[in-house]
């Protein structure tokens, strides 16, 4: 009867790991690629608007990534890769006029963070499961 326990309990132990190490591999694998976006309304050309991304991939790797403004579309963004296990952003705007934030999923559009900004300089971060 005794062995009968131990094995039972060998068994649930080695099921319960098995499936927590199949969780985890699932949590930290990014499926779709992100799109970070900075929308404000019109501006004159001589306002500077800039977009500073520093990534961090899942192999430790980093890369800085400087993105220009679009002044016929009001928008300046970035794609995040699915590669990426962080990144830190910081948005700037030389007049302090507002800008609408989205982060989102490429593939589903699904937001992941929106909101209104009216600084002239804000910073985001973001570590993925």
């Amino acid at each position: 009867m005794k062995n009968i326990f131990l094995a039972l309990i060998a068994i649930f132990a080695f099921t319960a790991c098995s499936s927590d190490d199949d969780n985890q591999g699932e949590e930290q694998q990014i499926s779709q690629s992100h799109i970070v976006e900075f929308t404000t309304g019109s501006l004159e050309s001589w306002v500077s608007v800039g977009l500073t991304t520093t990534l961090t991939l899942e192999d430790g790797t980093e890369s800085t990534i400087n993105s220009d403004f679009d002044y016929t579309q009001n928008i300046v963004s970035i794609e995040i890769p699915e590669n990426t296990a962080s990144f830190d952003l910081e948005f700037y705007i030389e007049d302090s006029s507002q800008a609408e934030m989205r982060f989102y999923g490429s593939v589903n559009g699904v937001n992941v963070h929106q909101e209104t900004i009216n600084q002239q300089s804000y910073q985001y971060q973001y570590t993925f499961n």
